[in-house]
């Protein structure tokens, strides 16, 4: 198939091209919205996925650059769709969703973890891409998408995707001599970019096990809670407890959970018994704070972050015999 008869054939399947490229997103957008939920879901993307058919003009230009013997199964870019994420540890969520329908066949094109890999000191364009086939002759909106047909799938971060706008995409679509002195500029600034990204994924990284911790803390806290009061209401966001739990994370690291959950029914009686919605005794986080008071004393009266409820310590203090 010489160039003109393939690009006839292109201008013939451009509809399928389209429906195909429509079809791949949505089920991508689909499967995500599944994995992560609606509420997750909404933002995920840092640029709203959609699908571009390739123009005759940039396929003619592309053709004139490499040669193919079957363009039809060779350029698998004929239509492609992107997906932008925040972090590089939100591109699993968008690959799992790759990988996991069963309407098409599957092919990594690009994976920058093996291109690092292989080459450490080069710093450049950085796209997971993969290469979806279609499994069997189907119709779409109407159109006939023919089995074969192929759908470029680009995932990237919103840092990746800066540099693919502003780098990548300029160079490589140059039609003149680019100065290496422009090459060397944009290998710095996706070094930088690179770094910027490993620092972002450590921090989430380590707020996450902060949160991770804190909610374990307050999950089982509220079980043990809630026997002694069935009809108690947690609030969805208690910043009395957050603010505890953050303050002593350092002495909640050696405490036993069966330790702090264990309480004698005279003392959760009492707790019930003075509990309500703006007092310490009205949060399950008291649990905790007695065991803090029976070990770290000293400690807890000398760091006690909220000073509105001094007197509910002091009662809890009284409570185990020590001295205020």
């Amino acid at each position: 198939m010489n160039t003109d008869e393939f690009l006839s054939w292109v201008r013939a399947h451009e509809s399928a091209h389209d429906a195909w490229g429509e079809f791949v997103t949505r089920e991508i957008c689909d499967a995500v919205r599944i994995e992560i939920g609606s509420e997750r879901f909404n933002g995920f993307f840092k640029v709203l996925p959609c699908h571009r058919v390739k123009t005759i003009k940039s396929l003619s230009k592309k053709l004139s650059k490499k040669s193919y013997a079957e363009p039809q199964l060779q350029m698998t870019d004929l239509v492609g769709t992107r997906f932008v994420v925040l972090l590089r540890t939100d591109i699993p969520v968008v690959e799992k969703a790759i990988c996991s329908t069963t309407a098409w066949t599957v092919r990594k094109d690009r994976n920058p973890t093996d291109e690092r890999l292989n080459a450490p000191l080069e710093f450049g364009y950085q796209s997971v891409h993969f290469i979806l086939t279609n499994t069997y002759d189907r119709t779409l909106n109407g159109v006939t998408v023919p089995a074969q047909s192929a759908c470029e799938v680009q995932v990237r971060t919103v840092i990746q995707h800066a540099y693919a706008e502003l780098g990548h995409d300029r160079i490589y679509k140059e039609d003149g001599a680019v100065p290496k002195t422009v090459h060397r500029l944009v290998a710095q600034c996706m070094a930088l970019m690179e770094t910027t990204d490993e620092i972002f994924c450590r921090a989430v990284a380590e707020l996450d096990d902060v949160n991770r911790s804190r909610r374990q803390w307050a999950d089982d806290l509220d079980s043990r809670y809630r026997d002694a009061r069935p009809n108690f209401m947690p609030s969805v966001v208690d910043e009395l407890s957050t603010e505890l739990l953050d303050t002593f994370k350092h002495l909640t690291i050696e405490a036993k959970l069966s330790d702090v959950t264990t309480v004698p029914s005279a003392r959760m009686s009492k707790i019930v018994a003075r509990a309500t919605l703006e007092n310490l005794f009205g949060k399950p986080v008291v649990l905790l704070v007695y065991w803090l008071v029976k070990h770290h004393n000293d400690e807890v009266s000398r760091s006690w972050p909220i000073a509105s409820l001094r007197s509910d310590l002091q009662l809890i203090q009284a409570d185990l015999g020590i001295s205020s």
